[in-house]
């Protein structure tokens, strides 16, 4: 490892090693290691993990992080230390042919399939992981993990903020691209009046949004359609919301994307598009081989200049930019504790090998976000007035939460 271990080793002939943390990397069968002589860096050992021939016990992302496997670092050279333990006698059993790769591994692919693959995997799952919000975006903490916020409450701030953003309003149309289960189209309708469309290409968040929608007796004035953004046509809205979907977007599909939130609004009218961002340092992450053969095989980060740069080109104006990125860390920790408290329950749901690369998938993000490899921006635009129509644009004040035990401030009365 070139440096002291900060965790422990313990191989399936009991041989141990390490310095007692608690935190274990389990070797459990010779086939770890053949993966990893097969296929050396990342990918051999995601392997691995993923088929169940080693695990980690204790602290899943104290081992990741010394690993490097997600930072942009090379993984250790365990070919050379398995070499070596074949000189000293013991060991041999790892010598053998290249092991059928996991059921889980896919190639890279984009577009509706793509994006099933990642968002299909389960309602019952999701609500595990993601708890009763619901809401597979960054959280928001408006005092910093100081609040006393949990991960339900961040989230409600969340889509209080994006509400409050884009000035919502009774009787305003919101539409909401990439709309997940439903969360901030429920939100917006019972706390600030509007009506509004969302659209996802995942059948299973279509389905479950659209149940939530009717038992909240929400279904005259918000709907949700299975439908390619790009073919919306009832528009202009009043507000238009893009979360957290642009990184299964290609280059041209961002400029694509680009073009129909400023085709989407109304004059006058507000876009938030909540992004992630590769940052400085991150490109190695884009081409992480576990991240496009397991949870995101289309995954493509732009940069918030360039975001910022397209909207511009197609007549949006930039209002407001905001950093999440912080706010990402503490979000894809409760995810990772849900999952792990509730790994048994999950693996009964989807199996062991979608429960692992969940697990990995999550340590991967958290540590990638802590590093400053990627970001989560709220880019904030309106689509001007025609000449002589000014009307003043509100302040970034006005997107924190009201004073406690005040009502959102477009909620209808």
């Amino acid at each position: 490892m070139a440096a002291p271990l900060e965790f422990d080793i313990r191989a399936w002939d009991g041989s141990t090693a390490g310095n007692g943390s608690g935190a274990t990397l389990v070797l459990r069968t010779p086939r770890a290691v053949r993966r990893m002589l097969w296929r050396p860096g990342q990918l051999g050992a995601a392997r691995a993990f993923v088929a169940g021939d080693c695990d980690i016990e204790g602290d899943l992302v104290a081992v990741v992080r010394q690993l490097g496997s997600v930072l942009g670092t090379p993984w250790p050279d365990l070919a050379g230390a398995a070499l070596q333990g074949l000189r000293n006698g013991p060991g041999r059993e790892i010598l053998g042919p290249p092991v059928a790769r996991p059921s889980a591994e896919v190639r890279r692919y984009r577009g509706a399939r793509a994006v099933r693959h990642h968002y299909d995997v389960g309602d019952e799952f999701y609500r595990l992981v993601l708890g009763p919000s619901m809401v597979y975006s960054c959280a928001y903490w408006p005092d910093g993990e100081r609040s006393g916020y949990g991960p339900t409450e961040a989230q409600r701030a969340k889509l209080d903020m994006v509400c409050r953003k884009l000035d919502l309003r009774p009787g305003m149309r919101l539409l909401d691209l990439g709309c997940g289960w439903g969360s901030l189209l429920l939100h917006a309708a019972r706390h600030y009046g509007v009506e509004g469309v969302g659209v996802t290409l995942a059948r299973n968040q279509a389905r479950l949004a659209a149940r939530r929608i009717e038992e909240a007796g929400l279904a005259d004035r918000v709907r949700v359609r299975l439908q390619d953004y790009r073919a919306v046509r009832d528009g202009p809205f009043d507000a238009v919301a893009s979360i957290e979907m642009t990184h299964h977007l290609s280059r041209s599909g961002r400029r694509e994307h680009a073009a129909a939130l400023a085709r989407l609004v109304a004059p006058g009218g507000r876009v938030l598009s909540h992004e992630l961002c590769v940052l400085p340092g991150g490109r190695k992450l884009m081409r992480s081989p576990f991240l496009l053969r397991y949870p995101h095989p289309d995954l493509d980060l732009g940069t918030v200049g360039r975001s910022a740069m397209l909207a511009e080109r197609h007549g949006l104006e930039l209002l407001d930019v905001e950093n999440l990125r912080e706010h990402f860390v503490p979000t894809i920790r409760s995810w990772l504790t849900n999952l792990e408290r509730n790994r048994e329950r999950a693996t009964a749901l989807v199996g062991y090998q979608t429960v692992a690369v969940w697990r990995l998938f999550f340590a991967v993000g958290l540590l990638s976000f802590e590093a400053g490899l990627a970001g989560v921006q709220h880019l904030l635009f309106t689509r001007p007035r025609p000449a002589g129509r000014h009307v003043f644009a509100a302040r970034p004040s006005r997107y924190r939460r009201p004073p406690a035990g005040d009502p959102p401030t477009g909620t209808p009365t």
